[in-house]
């Protein structure tokens, strides 16, 4: 077990949220034959350079990009499997004179998740596509670095959900921009009011150093989830959403657990070669994957040679 450096600590940061959780909390390493990576986990949605302040010095920018690859979330009545990967891409940096720092914003993508149970909330009655209903998060916001308590950061995440079907129009959201989902979310114990219990994620492990990769859980279960709004014709349809969805939902009924991948590089590592780093991240999982065949062929000393 080591400390997480500064460095990784930015990277902790991630858009379902590595945060700077880990500033003063071990990060483990994990075994070679973990999980393949995340595909999307690269640079490519880095802001540019030129976004940058006039005086930015490039190696006391990073950018993270982080892939939330798997977990649950549950809001109201839907229990929903992240069965999609979410990427999250953002740069940190600060002024070494004045110490100020900033965060620009790169975008978040996600593909439409299928919602089980579509429209009816009934299992295998979605066969049908005017039945079918999909999720599709979107930010309201900058990501924000909270504390509630000395020592208990937190990645704090405003979002919308957007609900996709052919009857509730393109407009239809869980959440909007004035009243957002807030998430904060963290590998410390929650502290939820019932009927929720304390739940807790894991802090980073280092999966790959070079090009640096962490995995991680966080978790929420804290928070309260708003009406819908804008579905159907004028929002007509609103009622029948927040029925079907079981909204607004309070504290304590809704949960958020996300495991992710996180990776970083400063923006003076960016200007070298980004295609060499995007190319050296699958190299990594290749090589990750060929060691377990190997190993499982051969034995485990055969596959370290």
């Amino acid at each position: 077990m080591r400390a997480l450096p500064r460095r990784r600590t930015a990277a902790a940061l991630t858009g379902a949220a590595l945060a700077a959780l880990a500033v003063a909390g071990p990060v483990g390493t994990a075994a070679a034959d973990e999980d393949p990576l995340p595909p999307g986990l690269d640079t490519t949605d880095c802001p540019k350079a030129s976004e940058l302040p006039p005086d930015a010095i490039p190696a006391f920018w990073t950018c993270t990009a982080a892939v939330i690859s798997g977990g649950r979330l549950t809001v109201g009545k839907i229990d929903q499997a992240i069965d999609q990967p979410i990427k999250l891409t953002y740069t940190t940096g600060f002024n070494p004179e004045t110490a100020e720092e900033s965060l620009i914003m790169g975008p978040l993508r996600a593909a439409p998740i299928r919602v089980a149970g579509g429209v009816l909330g009934i299992p295998g009655t979605d066969f049908i596509p005017l039945l079918q209903i999909s999720a599709q998060p979107e930010l309201t916001a900058p990501i924000q670095v909270g504390s509630e308590a000395p020592g208990e950061l937190a990645m704090i995440m405003h979002i919308r959900i957007k609900a996709i079907n052919p009857l509730l129009g393109d407009t239809c959201y869980i959440g909007s921009k004035a009243t957002p989902i807030t998430l904060r979310l963290q590998f410390n114990p929650t502290n939820p009011p019932p009927p929720n219990t304390p739940i807790a994620g894991s802090p980073p492990e280092v999966i790959s150093s070079e090009p640096p990769v962490l995995k991680a859980t966080v978790v929420d279960n804290a928070f309260a989830v708003p009406k819908s709004t804008g579905c159907g014709p004028f929002g007509l349809l609103n009622p029948i959403a927040d029925f079907r969805a079981g909204l607004p939902s309070a504290a304590g009924h809704n949960t958020a657990i996300f495991t992710q991948y996180a990776t970083y590089m400063t923006y003076d590592q960016l200007g070298q070669t980004s295609a060499k780093y995007r190319l050296a991240v699958k190299s990594t999982a290749k090589s990750r994957a060929a060691a377990k065949a190997r190993a499982a062929k051969h034995g485990l000393w055969t596959a370290k040679r």
